[in-house]
């Protein structure tokens, strides 16, 4: 080979070797810059957080709730004045990046935190190159001129205190790779507390078994922990015109005794039972009970049920319990109805199903009439009879007892319950009316099975599950004084907004694992 040759050869490698050295520097250089900018937001997030809501894409997400039912008709979730604020600036934002939001900027982070209100949240996000500019020309264009903005030292950080035009102050926490904002300063400074000591929600061991790689297509995703009832749950979330749906994945273990912690006893119940309750339901709650041991246990730990509990109630309790035990069979129905006369009020019965009917009523007959006798009492007083065209129905009245609250979660019901038997289930009221009542509707064939609302709720459930709720909030929400055990708080204190929906909630165990599905079903006229 001649030298010349052999010479071109050497410079060209040399050449090539250079250029792909050269690229592989800017590649690597270029992903190390990736790397700083994409900071894990949820290692910024305090420890104390009690949910986080994240979504990949916010611009697509206010997009899709625009287009729900209840957006068209003006009807907002004001649960958050950082997500309210976002959606309305975010078409102006975009018309400052035409190009539309970074990738960095598109995901975000909101933490909510105690005590539950619409201002006790944190917004974070990831900023890209360019996105700082776009920070700054948004705060000029939406800021309240009337005061200039502020800055406070914090353990050696910045935090810029801007005035708002509706005299709010947003508190911020701007670094080159991230972005936290709070109406709370107090909540900025736990932000930056949690950045240098470490401390965040990804030391929580329950939290990091559920934000696993997301495994769907969804619009958003929820993260949040109920206390006393479940631990961190990650909820899918998808808006479709009338309805909102959750669907979410629990692995807590934790060892408190906790509503999850009894249901995982529990063996699943079939159906939804709509034949079986009268057509103007609007609360029930449908459970399995083949462990009365663990569902008495933590009924008996609720704060209503052994408020007004003396030695002799506890007795009464005991007594009803083996009862209960002994006879009844698979599933657990609480329910609320409206009776003809509204004045009066909701019905609430409960009623569980009886394996040996004719021996059950034998038993609760011996239990009722050897039970010590009240003050002013006549024995003969606690049977009476409901009569209907083709039958009478013994009504057993009970000794005092809380079993009923612990077991239905209806915290205003009376100490005094009353029994009878229909159509092989026993039914449990506080009035005899609601008995009267229930039979009536059912024996008309008024039955809840045939409205549109419930089955359109209920048909994207499963027909086999541990536990499942229903509820109109327009209805549950105009009982006022009334505490329900499985609706939350929050709910009511967002009233405005729910009272527009009906909620389906299903509990499903498996291997362990809690599968809880959501849907919010829009009431349309």
């Amino acid at each position: 080979m001649k030298l010349s040759t052999i010479v071109k050869i050497a410079i060209t490698s040399s050449v090539l070797l250079l250029c792909i050295g050269f690229a592989l520097y800017s590649y690597f250089k270029l992903s190390a810059a990736d790397v700083r900018k994409d900071i894990n937001l949820y290692t910024l997030v305090p420890s104390n957080a009690t949910a986080v809501f994240v979504t990949d894409d916010a611009a697509e997400l206010v997009a899709e709730i625009e287009e729900l039912t209840c957006s068209k008709n003006q009807q907002y979730l004001h649960v958050s004045k950082l997500f309210s604020s976002l959606k309305d600036y975010l078409y102006s934002l975009q018309e400052d990046a035409p190009h539309g939001l970074s990738r960095q900027m598109n995901r975000l982070l909101i933490s909510f935190h105690e005590p539950d209100n619409d201002h006790n949240q944190v917004l974070y996000c990831r900023l890209g190159d360019g996105d700082r500019e776009l920070v700054d020309k948004f705060i000029q264009k939406h800021l309240s001129a009337a005061y200039p903005f502020k800055i406070f030292k914090y353990k050696g950080e910045d935090i810029y205190i801007y005035p708002m035009s509706d005299g709010d102050f947003l508190a911020c926490y701007l670094k080159p790779d991230f972005l936290a904002l709070s109406y709370q300063k107090k909540l900025i400074e736990e932000v930056i507390d949690t950045r240098k000591t470490g401390n965040s929600i990804v030391s929580d061991s329950t939290f990091i078994e559920v934000n696993g790689p997301r495994k769907t297509s969804s619009i958003a995703t929820i993260y949040a922990r109920l206390d006393g009832m479940i631990g961190w749950t990650e909820f899918d979330m998808k808006l479709k015109d009338d309805f909102i749906y959750f669907s979410g994945v629990s692995h807590d273990v934790d060892s408190c005794f906790t509503f999850i912690n009894a249901l995982r006893q529990q063996e699943a119940v079939k159906g939804f039972a709509g034949d079986a309750l009268p057509s103007t339901t609007f609360y029930l709650s449908r459970q399995g009970v083949t462990d009365w041991a663990s569902l008495l246990a933590y009924g008996e730990r609720q704060e209503y049920a052994v408020a007004t509990r003396t030695r002799e109630i506890l007795d009464r309790d005991k007594e009803l319990s083996r009862y209960l035990i002994e006879n009844t069979g698979q599933d657990l129905v609480a329910f609320l109805f409206q009776r003809e006369d509204s004045l009066l009020g909701p019905a609430a019965v409960m009623a569980l199903s009886i394996t040996d009917v004719l021996e059950a009523e034998r038993m609760l007959r011996s239990f009722v009439e050897a039970a010590p006798l009240e003050e002013g009492e006549q024995r003969n007083s606690r049977i009476s009879f409901y009569y209907t065209p083709n039958k009478a129905y013994p009504v057993y009245k009970l000794p005092l007892t809380t079993l009923f609250s612990q077991l239905t979660g209806f915290s205003e019901s009376p100490l005094h319950v009353y029994a009878t038997f229909y159509n092989g289930r026993l039914l449990l009221a506080p009035d005899e009316d609601s008995l009267s009542r229930y039979i009536r509707q059912l024996d008309k064939g008024e039955v809840l099975d045939g409205a549109l609302v419930y089955r359109a709720g209920t048909g994207s459930l499963s027909d086999s599950y541990h536990f499942m709720l229903m509820a109109d909030f327009e209805q549950l929400l105009d009982q006022s004084g009334n505490h329900y055990r499985f609706i939350p708080d929050f709910f009511s204190r967002n009233s405005d907004f729910f009272r527009n929906f009906v909620i389906f909630v299903q509990f499903t165990c498996a291997d362990g694992v809690i599968y809880p599905n959501i849907v919010l079903k829009y009431k349309t006229e």
